[in-house]
């Protein structure tokens, strides 16, 4: 599928985050992964993360660092709900973060991430979005597991 460019501010839909069309592309599309999203799906979502964390490609290395940390937190909030030590999180929060988890893993998507750095401006829009929505939660997660949370920027 061909790059669509934003009517609005004439960049690759999705990839402003100040544009308001493009959050909202980014969001519509991080709701589409999101409906696919069950209860079963979440463990091999956590383990697709984590050999993504545990063997980063080189483009993922070259993204900027708060991204790869708030990906990490997610991972371990997805890892906790999965084993069943943590399960305070509302399902639609553990449905954005794997759903947001699954883009920023997935090497296809809007902008291809191997395009340095273009690649992650729409992957940083996606995690922002889903950071967003369930920042409390992730505060509370934080406080259970005994974490920094402005290690994380919360």
């Amino acid at each position: 599928m061909a790059p669509r460019v934003c009517p609005a501010c004439g960049r690759l839909q999705g990839s402003n985050a100040g544009c308001l069309s493009c959050r909202e592309a980014a969001a519509r599309e991080l709701a589409d992964e999101a409906r696919d999203v069950t209860p079963e799906a979440v463990p091999e979502r956590v383990s697709r993360l984590a050999a993504f964390l545990r063997r980063t490609p080189w483009w993922a290395r070259a993204s900027p660092g708060h991204l790869r940390a708030r990906v990490r937190l997610f991972w371990m909030v997805l890892h906790d709900y999965a084993d069943g030590t943590y399960r305070r999180v509302p399902w639609k929060a553990i449905a954005a973060l794997a759903a947001a988890s699954a883009y920023v893993v997935s090497p296809v998507d809007l902008v291809p991430d191997f395009l340095v750095p273009v690649g992650w401006t729409d992957d940083v829009v996606v995690v922002a979005l889903a950071w967003g929505f369930v920042k409390r939660e992730l505060r509370e997660y934080c406080a259970w597991k005994g974490l920094a949370p402005a290690h994380f920027g919360l």
